[in-house]
């Protein structure tokens, strides 16, 4: 039996619902779909939140499977090789000037290849280098390039921010190592030597490099917030607490076992604490826990209160990760406003958004310059250089960091007295002259409602995407959620369209071959969309005619009980002391 008896009773407090945990939610999804893995404040078992791990579990895994890539091609010519690698060796690198579409994935596969000339990284992480590029690619098929900022031009941004503080800190070898073929490389400082980076073992580094790359996989281009303020699946799932980061460390865990990293996470000895340090490093990303980590990071440094090293191993990590997290500030003048605008464009495209489903407006809202400039005078004070401060504490060798961010905010304070003037004085001639038009800054198009239906699906509100003049005939009382793209918009930086999230791949992983075509149909239906009259189905699916359907879609007045069931019998897993409040790393995983 998955449950205990002492679970099926939860304590209601301050009239909230509390979860039951009945060994994981399997529990939830039998007998016929009646639920048993939820108990209201009535007492009336109730299934909604069940659905929602399930959808959680399936989507995710649909976003996997969903590509197949086995084997990438990084050839380059020793000239490129050797410029790329200088680039990297850069605090001045910016992903955005790299136009060709094999060396936005070869930079980020020459970071990885620096890291494993550092003797003895294979063998203790048990993982070949050979198998990095595909699991990079794979990674970088699932982050959106439709959004300006959070996609894998982000990414690598981040990846090579890490290495840059490693690097300063002699935790890892420069890349200029990679033009000695078969060289490597020894640390320089002690394990656990005194200063708080000799923390870091060789796992601790390519933890850091693996969350580095993947914290922001499927990002929808929205924040928590929005979602919260919409009650997307995703946010209801997860009670409103670091949604998105928890749903950008499923995504990673599941790409890392389908190209056989999971041997690192599923190590008997370490395999909890590398699952735990990688899962708290993506989680610190979450800027809502900025302040509760600052706080956590400023006792460690001052030897209050736990000083255990598993302890101190977390907190660098997450403290390096967040760095370079928000380290376009901290970047060349230059790069910091590429990355400044780059933002701005994101944060218009939710404002449109946010008034398309009529929600508060949570973001700054302008395509005027004053704008960016008052955000990066506003976030670097407020968070940034707090943050850098508080890490060369830790790291001595991270101070010209900080005086690059210190140097920053002087240039946009410059910045905002200029365009104040200027806006001052063409106040000035519109009022001489009713006919002088000043010429306004080039933009980019905001993206529109649409352009989102190719975020992951439990990202977006229930109601996205349905047409409002047409509303479903029937709508089953707990609705599966799903979407499919629309043709993408032409864009230079990519090759080819980005297929949907919603269909499997018809081979499954060999992680999950449990997982099959027949059971994953069951989740490409979303009642909440317009049919097709000719042939009954779903015209946002894409579903063979040769697939089972779900029997509502052939038959309206289907008890919906025999779809909860059908879920749970296609991806739910018998899991003891599984709580919906905090879905962990073990429950996705498929093997």
């Amino acid at each position: 039996m998955c449950g205990q008896d002492r679970h099926l009773h939860p304590p209601v407090r301050n009239g909230r619902r509390r979860s039951a945990d009945l060994g994981g939610l399997s529990l939830a999804m039998r007998n016929g779909g009646h639920g048993k893995g939820w108990l209201g404040n009535s007492g009336e078992l109730q299934t909604r939140f069940a659905e929602l791990l399930s959808d959680m579990y399936t989507q995710t895994l649909n976003a996997v499977n969903e590509y197949t890539v086995d084997c990438v091609a990084t050839d380059l010519s020793p000239e490129t090789r050797a410029h790329l690698i200088a680039s990297l060796d850069q605090w001045n690198f910016e992903p955005a000037l790299l136009q060709n579409e094999d060396h936005i994935l070869a930079c980020a596969v020459i970071l990885f290849e620096g890291l494993f000339r550092i003797e003895g990284m294979e063998e203790t992480v048990g993982i070949s280098f050979s198998q990095i590029p595909a699991f990079i690619q794979h990674l970088r098929q699932i982050y959106r390039w439709q959004n300006s900022y959070h996609n894998f031009d982000h990414a690598l941004d981040v990846l090579q921010a890490s290495y840059s503080y490693l690097r300063s800190a002699d935790m890892v070898p420069p890349l200029s190592i990679l033009l000695t073929e078969g060289l490597m490389w020894k640390p320089v400082q002690p394990f656990d030597s005194g200063p708080l980076m000799t923390s870091l073992g060789l796992t601790d580094l390519f933890i850091i490099y693996i969350a580095a790359i993947g914290h922001d996989v499927g990002h929808p281009g929205f924040t928590n917030l929005f979602m919260n303020n919409a009650a997307t699946p995703l946010s209801v799932v997860f009670d409103g607490k670091s949604a998105l980061e928890r749903m950008h460390g499923q995504l990673l865990l599941r790409v890392m076992r389908h190209h056989g990293l999971g041997r690192l996470l599923d190590d008997p000895k370490f395999g909890v604490q590398n699952r735990k340090l990688l899962w708290e490093t993506v989680l610190a990303t979450d800027m809502s826990v900025h302040d509760a980590f600052m706080q956590r990071f400023q006792d460690l440094i001052l030897r209050r209160g736990d000083d255990a090293l598993v302890y101190r191993r977390i907190t660098i990590c997450q403290a390096i990760i967040k760095c370079a997290d928000i380290s376009n500030p901290s970047r060349p003048y230059y790069i910091s406003q590429h990355w400044a605008t780059a933002l701005m464009r994101e944060w218009n495209s939710q404002a449109i958004l946010e008034k398309h489903h009529q929600l508060p407006t949570t973001v700054e809202s302008s395509d005027h310059p004053l704008k960016e400039v008052h955000s990066q005078i506003f976030f670097i004070p407020k968070f940034a250089k707090p943050l850098l401060d508080l890490t060369v504490q830790a790291v001595p060798e991270m101070q010209p960091y900080a005086a690059q961010c210190d140097f920053n905010l002087v240039l946009w304070t410059a910045r905002l007295a200029a365009l104040q003037a200027e806006s001052e004085e063409g106040t000035v001639v519109r009022r001489r002259s009713k006919t002088t038009k000043r010429k306004p800054r080039p933009t980019v198009p905001p993206r529109q409602p649409d352009d989102y239906n190719t975020a992951f699906p439990l990202t977006l509100p229930v109601a996205h995407g349905r047409v409002p003049s047409t509303p479903p005939a029937h709508e089953p009382e707990n609705p599966i959620f799903t979407w499919s793209p629309p043709t993408p918009a032409d864009s230079p930086r990519v090759p080819s369209p980005i297929p949907p999230f919603s269909r499997p791949s018809t081979s499954p992983s060999p992680s999950d071959e449990s997982q099959s075509e027949t059971d994953s149909a069951w989740f490409t239906y979303s009642p909440g969309f317009k049919r097709e009259q000719s042939t009954g189905a779903s015209s946002m699916t894409s579903v063979p005619p040769d697939s089972p359907a779900p029997p509502d879609m052939l038959d309206p007045s289907t008890d919906a009980a025999a779809i909860r069931a059908a879920a749970g019998r296609a991806s739910l897993r018998c899991r003891q002391n599984q709580h919906r409040n905090s879905w962990s790393p073990q429950l996705s995983v498929a093997s």
